[in-house]
């Protein structure tokens, strides 16, 4: 593994390998319900499902005791991330998954510790190094030869844009979640986020006037198996894990998941939907890998990059 070793325990590998096998599903086992349901419709139903588990959780656990200790403050932070990750990370890659194809998804997706790094330093939460912005630019490369390469193919850059939306303000999300996790449980941070994302959605629908859901959604058995599944496995139990993850290991290095991603995702897609890969999805898959990995990468004992 990537993370220092005095940082391996059992907890974070556990946290670690839950959250890759969930997160590296989700656009393989969506794609085929975007079919059925909007993007919007599908995430208000992912975290729904996924809101009312951690609820029932939280009761029998006790966490729930904690929503009293919350202040104006903290309702804020999390109003804030419930918007940024559920409203419109979530919606945009479900958009994503919509218009492209998986393992390009995944793979830009993905891209999330560069963003992460980016807008770290930014912030003045972490600096330029040599090394991290060599990795940057190997990070960018890599989704500019994934983007690029079928840019004749309307529906697969209108799902990379997509899903460059998303990774984007996933980076904000994870950065800002720290805060939050930090001073509270991960399932009551979730809880509450979740609550006011989907809050915002369903405002949104209202609105809009209209929902985009098909009268033979849950017509099947594996279609409904697999919405459950969204919603308990990928939206709730993995969501616990990173937010764990990011309490012991912090943003930038939780984030190490999102280097695996690709490639989890890559072998499910070809298992379950026979996907098609080109020498510039592998040439991206590589690049985005390496500046990853160069960004990740921990300082040596003397306190140069290592």
């Amino acid at each position: 593994m990537l993370i220092l070793r005095s940082e391996i325990t059992e907890p974070v590998l556990l946290y670690f390998m839950v959250t890759l096998i969930f997160f590296s599903s989700i656009e393989v086992v969506s794609k085929d319900l975007m079919n059925y349901v909007g993007p919007f419709e599908m995430t208000f139903l992912r975290f729904f499902i996924g809101t009312a588990g951690l609820l029932i959780f939280a009761f029998f656990n006790g966490a729930y005791r904690e929503f009293s200790k919350l202040k104006k403050e903290d309702y804020l932070l999390m109003a804030l991330l419930g918007f940024i990750n559920i409203f419109f990370s979530m919606s945009m890659l479900q958009y994503a998954i919509k218009f492209g194809s998986p393992q390009v998804v995944a793979l830009i997706i993905s891209s999330n510790p560069i963003f992460v790094y980016l807008i770290s330093v930014a912030l003045k939460n972490d600096r330029f190094t040599l090394r991290r912005v060599a990795g940057f630019v190997l990070g960018i490369s890599g989704l500019f030869f994934v983007i690029f390469e079928e840019i004749g193919n309307i529906e697969l850059e209108k799902g990379s844009l997509y899903a460059l939306a998303g990774a984007v303000s996933f980076a904000f999300f994870t950065i800002l979640n720290k805060k939050a996790v930090t001073a509270h449980r991960p399932l009551v941070v979730n809880i509450v986020s979740f609550s006011f994302g989907i809050s915002f959605i369903l405002i949104y629908l209202v609105l809009r006037g209209r929902v985009e859901l098909a009268p033979d959604t849950f017509g099947t058995v594996s279609r409904t198996v697999s919405f459950l599944y969204l919603g308990i496995f990928v939206t709730a139990v993995s969501y616990i894990t990173f937010l764990s993850a990011i309490k012991q290991m912090g943003p930038v290095a939780s984030s190490l998941v999102f280097l695996f991603k690709p490639a989890v995702a890559t072998v499910l897609a070809l298992i379950f939907l026979s996907a098609d890969l080109t020498y510039g999805f592998f040439a991206g898959l590589l690049l985005t890998a390496a500046g990853s990995r160069m960004i990740m990468k921990k300082r040596g004992a003397g306190g140069a990059d290592a």
